[in-house]
């Protein structure tokens, strides 16, 4: 693992520096760093996706491991000096200068499900984590480093103050796990919070049954954007189901779910509950 001057040496010889409005921090704790590897618990005969490798702080453990890594990072000065660094001395890695968010994760994967391991730049958590359950089909488990109020967020339950439109669609595909806290001193430069290391493992079914997806998520989201209100007042509008209150109210009774509830203390359980009655009664 690179330190802080040797991150410094190789930034002044490909020309470039982390930029704090991209989120982009380098680990610099060992300890973080076999964590992290040891979550993913990659062997020979696996394929991790590396997410961001960035300067290779995970990958040369990761790929040590004699699975075969495939590491894809978007930052073209940052890939090449990774190359430079690891590429020609592990013949399993292999470095890819691509977006991640439109690399075909399916197509590289192969027939065996892949491990996904990355520290996630915050401005774009959500859109890696949309984009690692889309893609579940094709994974076995994530093991991602997101900053610790994102993590909360995951792991939140009902009633929470960090429950969430995000804890519901985490949990609808995986099981989210608190693996550890991660100081902001780890990193160099030092973001402005503390960091989490959060496994999540992909459920081959979603952990609650609904007829229609699109709709179970609409409800929720729509029921979060106005979590302080009832659930009745916060699902009626026509921007959500459109449904006038008196008919709602009955649709939230045959779903044992009093209407004067907030939303943020419905369960997902209860929201695949409050789905399924919508949708019986459009038939």
């Amino acid at each position: 693992m690179l330190t802080k001057n040797q991150l410094k040496d190789i930034f002044a010889c490909y020309g470039f520096a982390p930029l704090k409005r991209l989120g982009e921090n380098y680990l610099i704790d060992g300890n973080i760093r076999d964590k992290i590897v040891s979550a993913v618990g990659a062997s020979r005969g696996d394929t991790v996706l590396e997410i961001g490798p960035g300067l290779g702080a995970l990958t040369i453990d990761l790929a040590g491991t004699g699975a075969r890594v495939i590491a894809v990072e978007k930052d073209k000065k940052a890939c090449a000096a990774l190359k430079d660094l690891a590429g020609g001395a592990l013949p399993n890695l292999e470095i890819v200068n691509a977006d991640i968010l439109k690399f075909d994760l399916a197509g590289a994967a192969g027939p065996k499900k892949v491990k996904v391991a990355g520290n996630l730049p915050y401005y774009i958590t959500t859109p890696v984590v949309e984009y690692i359950l889309r893609n579940r089909e094709a994974i076995d488990l994530a093991v991602i480093m997101v900053q610790k109020e994102v993590a909360s967020r995951f792991l939140a339950v009902a009633g929470s103050e960090d429950y969430s439109s995000l804890s519901c669609f985490v949990q609808y595909h995986a099981r989210p796990k608190h693996i550890y806290t991660v100081k902001r001193t780890c990193f160099y430069p030092a973001p402005e919070v503390d960091s989490a290391i959060v496994k999540l493992e992909i459920m081959d079914k979603p952990t609650v049954k609904v007829k229609d997806e699109d709709l179970l998520f609409r409800i929720i989201r729509g029921a979060f954007n106005q979590r302080r209100k009832s659930v009745i007042n916060s699902l009626s509008r026509e921007a959500v189901l459109d449904i006038p209150k008196k008919e709602l109210a009955a649709i939230l009774d045959r779903a044992g779910i009093d209407p004067a509830t907030r939303p943020e203390t419905l369960s997902l359980a209860d929201f695949a509950k409050l789905t399924n009655a919508v949708e019986c009664d459009n038939l």
